[in-house]
């Protein structure tokens, strides 16, 4: 399982192509971008793609969970 520390040590090209790996979890948008949210190991990941470029801008990772708050939002829950 891949640390934070591990994570950051890497170069830009392999970041992405980590956070691809861990498991999807959600997405929102933001901005025009799809912004899409995934565990990877111990810590968080996000995917900021433009769907219009069909192109990943940019990525970051995390390890604090108030940082999933935007994400909230868009939980649904089934009432019975």
């Amino acid at each position: 399982m891949l640390t934070m520390e591990e994570y950051d040590a890497l170069d830009d090209a392999e970041k992405a192509g980590v956070i691809l790996q861990g498991e999807f979890l959600a997405d929102r948008e933001e901005n025009g971008l799809m912004v899409q949210l995934y565990r990877v190991g111990c810590f968080y990941g996000e995917l900021y793609y433009d769907p219009l470029a069909n192109k990943i801008l940019r990525w970051r990772a995390f390890e604090d969970t108030r940082q999933l708050g935007p994400y909230l939002a868009h939980i649904r829950f089934n009432a019975r």
